[in-house]
C-alpha cells in the first residue's frame, strides 16, 4: 500500500466514524502559512533546509515536500496513538484528530515551514494549548453544521514561538483539531489568564 492509499484510508476511517471534512472558514489570526505562495520552482541544489531535512522555503516544490512530511508523521502517529486524542489539562477533556486534522494539516499547515514545525508537536500542542476565544461557526456554510463552535487556543513554544490550534466543538461535545499554524513574529501575544480564571470561577459554581 503506498502513501497515498494510507491516507485515504485514515480519511476513510474517519468517514465512518461520522466525522466530516470540513473547510477551515474558522477566524483566525494573522499566521506563516498566510503568505502568498510562488509559483516558480526552486532548484533542489539551492534549497534551504533546516538540521531536520525540512525545507524552509515558499516554493511549490518545497511545500509539497512538507505535504509528504506531516503525512507520514500523522500516519505514524495515528499507528501510535489508535485512538487519536490527547488530554488538554486546561480544557479537562481530550482533544481529537480526525480526517479534518489530517486534511487541513497537509493543506494549510504544510504551506509555512514554521507551521510545519508546529504539527510536528502536535502532542505537545494538544496537551498545552490553552483557550482564549470562542467564535461562532459559519450557520451558512454546510461544512461546518455539525460543529456547535469553535475554541481558539495558544501554546508558547520555546522555539517555534506562538502557535495557535483551533478546536471544533461538535454538538456531542467532542472536541476535534481543526487546524494548527504558527503566527507571525510580529503579531502580538494574548493574555489568557483573564479567560482561565473565569473558567475556574464558573466551575466552583456547579
Amino acid at each position: 500500500m503506498n502513501e497515498q492509499e494510507n491516507i485515504y484510508e485514515l480519511i476513510n476511517i474517519s468517514i465512518e466514524l461520522d466525522y466530516e471534512l470540513l473547510d477551515d472558514n474558522v477566524p483566525s489570526c494573522v499566521c506563516e502559512d498566510d503568505i502568498v505562495l510562488s509559483e516558480e520552482t526552486v532548484e533542489t541544489t539551492l534549497v534551504e533546509r533546516d538540521s531536520d531535512g525540512i525545507p524552509m522555503g515558499q516554493s511549490m516544490e518545497e511545500i509539497k515536500e512538507r505535504e509528504a512530511i506531516i503525512d507520514k508523521f500523522l500516519r505514524e502517529w495515528s499507528t501510535s496513538n489508535s485512538e487519536r486524542k490527547v488530554f488538554n489539562s486546561i480544557l479537562n477533556d481530550f482533544i481529537y484528530v480526525r480526517a479534518i486534522s489530517i486534511v487541513e494539516a497537509k493543506e494549510h499547515s504544510s504551506k509555512s515551514y514554521k507551521s510545519t514545525r508546529a504539527l510536528l508537536h502536535l502532542d505537545e500542542v494538544l496537551e498545552k494549548a490553552s483557550p482564549i476565544k470562542r467564535v461562532p461557526k459559519k450557520s451558512d456554510n454546510k461544512n461546518q453544521r455539525e460543529f456547535v463552535y469553535f475554541l481558539v487556543m495558544m501554546y508558547k513554544h520555546q522555539e517555534i514561538g506562538t502557535i495557535k490550534l483551533t478546536v471544533g466543538v461538535k454538538k456531542n461535545m467532542n472536541k476535534i483539531q481543526y487546524g494548527i499554524s504558527a503566527l507571525k513574529p510580529e503579531e502580538p501575544l494574548v493574555d489568557y489568564s483573564k479567560f482561565t480564571k473565569n473558567k475556574k470561577k464558573r466551575s466552583s459554581h456547579k
